[in-house]
């Protein structure tokens, strides 16, 4: 057998069809069929690409291996988290994230439903290009690539919702010593899908959203999945750097600190609890962009370690989250999925793929609940409908429709 062949006959047994490897690769579709017919061959680079993809080792795509799937990456990521390191709830969790994965893609396949998942970065990247100045850079192109100029991050998930990187929560356990932030992984069918510990606070949950982006744009190409642990791997400095300069711009921290009148450096621990709350950012989060824009001496960021930044938040007039003194998963329940995949969910159980139970079942809810979710608004809408009044009101504005 060939090298077209065995082309065609990999990419039918991973299940693509023709469109979707194109799309993956970034190439267009008559390129793929050329390569299956022969009359053209993949560089390397591509065939490197097209063995990620497809679960096969690139020697077999080439024709010096038995064509067979090689193990899922899904499985490795479980494997390679399953040492000691990891306690029992978090192998749990990344347990409960695969699953997801597959049972989303396999809803959507039943529903020919394109998930439009991210396969491929548009972002430039390279091991050389690694340090903590090129985080920073990196997080100022993918700032002014979403036009997101120098003020806070508002909804990451619907971020990465519309980039086609699907978010999922999950308890993980709550010592961050043993256990994992958060994971990025690369599934076959959905994707870049990065998983969020549920077990932590939400400035710390939107801090994992962004570190795992790091990882989705710019460790995605020579790493199907990254797990996030404590460590001063040079991913993981890479993707904290990033992740802090994303959410809390030097320069638009700057220009804040300006207009408030701060003056060049912080002196007042109410100061970082205004841009931290501005930010949306944790305490501790706003204390180490600080220090690293030379906004903070030394001595005033070890005496403001020592703030209760809740209870001081409070006292200034801010109404902190419940989360923020404990952190409770239940209240989650469905929000612990993208709205993207409960449109569809909700779009199976109209449609008869799924019946309520099943699907209560799918997502750990009571069937109460999941009979809510499909009698929810129109299947593709998150808004609130405007009132009769509402519309009446701009109606007799003359405002055109």
């Amino acid at each position: 057998m060939g090298m077209a062949e065995r082309l065609s006959e990999a990419r039918e047994l991973a299940g693509y069809s023709q469109e979707q490897v194109a799309l993956a690769l970034g190439v267009s579709r008559p390129m793929i069929t050329y390569w299956e017919g022969g009359s053209r061959v993949p560089n390397d680079r591509q065939v490197v690409g097209l063995s990620r993809l497809y679960g096969m080792d690139v020697s077999a795509l080439r024709g010096d291996a038995p064509l067979e799937r090689a193990q899922p990456a899904a499985d490795m990521m479980f494997r390679g988290a399953g040492d000691e390191r990891l306690p029992a709830e978090g192998r749990r969790g990344l347990g409960e994230f695969v699953d997801f994965l597959d049972a989303y893609a396999k809803l959507a396949g039943q529903l020919d439903y394109d998930i439009h998942g991210m396969t491929q970065s548009p972002f430039t990247s390279s091991s050389s290009f690694g340090s903590a100045d090129d985080a920073r850079r990196k997080a100022e192109e993918v700032r002014a690539h979403l036009r997101l100029g120098l003020g806070p991050v508002g909804d990451v998930d619907r971020l990465c919702d519309l980039l086609g990187i699907t978010v999922l929560r999950a308890q993980l356990g709550d010592d961050l010593r043993e256990t994992i932030s958060g994971a990025f992984f690369n599934h076959r069918r959905v994707g870049f899908s990065i998983l969020v510990n549920l077990d932590m606070t939400p400035g710390r949950r939107r801090f994992t959203v962004a570190h795992e982006l790091a990882h989705a744009l710019f460790h995605s190409d020579k790493e199907p999945y990254v797990l996030s642990f404590a460590t001063k791997d040079p991913r993981e400095r890479f993707a904290d750097t990033f992740a802090g300069e994303f959410l809390m711009p030097t320069e638009g921290v700057r220009r804040v600190m300006e207009e408030q009148g701060f003056g060049p450096k912080i002196t007042d621990p109410a100061d970082v609890i205004h841009l931290q709350r501005f930010y949306k950012v944790s305490y501790a989060t706003a204390l180490v962009r600080l220090r690293q824009s030379r906004s903070l001496r030394p001595a005033d960021y070890d005496r403001f370690k020592q703030i209760r930044p809740v209870i001081y938040a409070r006292s200034l007039g801010y109404e902190p989250e419940p989360e923020e003194f404990e952190q409770d998963a239940d209240q989650w329940r469905l929000r612990r999925y993208p709205p993207r995949f409960l449109r569809l969910l909700r779009l199976a159980i109209k449609a008869d793929q799924i019946s309520v139970p099943s699907a209560a079942k799918l997502v750990g809810v009571s069937i109460s609940e999941m009979a809510d979710l499909a009698a929810a608004a129109p299947i593709g809408t998150d808004e609130t409908p405007v009132s009769n009044r509402e519309l009446q009101e701009f109606e007799q504005t003359g405002v055109p429709a």
